[in-house]
């Protein structure tokens, strides 16, 4: 077979869950299995992996997913603490003291805050922390996840410090 023609087989299951999530609208829980199982079927039949190497790499790829959401859990664990203990409205109150301003809300909590988390964390957990902080300041919902999104591809290099202790 060409390299061209490789290529494409290799990118099948992306495209399969392209085609399946936004084309025909299924959830992530139905279209991921799909893809898996299309990336098992060609590695045994294009390249020809042994079985064990797909049966490691799975179980693998299941203790690095449980690793992720364990710190993810971890860290909508303390966003739903600070939001019943009410220190989510602490917070709001002390952002809109320094400034009554949107713009310097948004560098303060999705590029600082944000960039303490990801240090310490790792792992995009600022997303899920940041975010209703903005809403909660009266942020719109799809520029509070994108301001928190953008402000979080700078300190991604710093990598999670805070994840082996």
């Amino acid at each position: 077979m060409t390299v061209g023609i490789l290529a494409l087989l290799a990118s099948l299951p992306i495209i399969s869950i392209f085609i399946l999530m936004v084309g025909f609208r299924w959830p992530a829980t139905k279209a991921m299995p799909v893809a898996f199982i299309t990336a098992t079927l060609l590695a045994i039949a294009v390249w020809k992996t042994p079985g064990n190497w797909i049966l490691a790499a799975s179980v693998n790829g299941l203790v690095i997913a449980f690793k992720i959401l364990f710190i993810v859990f971890g860290a909508l664990l303390m966003l739903f603490t600070l939001r019943e203990s009410g220190a989510i409205e602490a917070i709001n109150r002390g952002f809109t003291n320094i400034s009554s301003d949107k713009r310097v809300q948004a560098i303060i909590i999705a590029w600082l805050f944000g960039g303490f988390i990801e240090g310490s964390a790792g792992f995009g957990t600022p997303a899920p922390l940041a975010a209703p902080l903005l809403l909660s300041l009266g942020f719109p919902a799809l520029a509070a996840v994108m301001v928190a999104l953008i402000a979080n591809v700078t300190p991604v290099s710093f990598g999670s410090v805070g994840t082996p202790t």
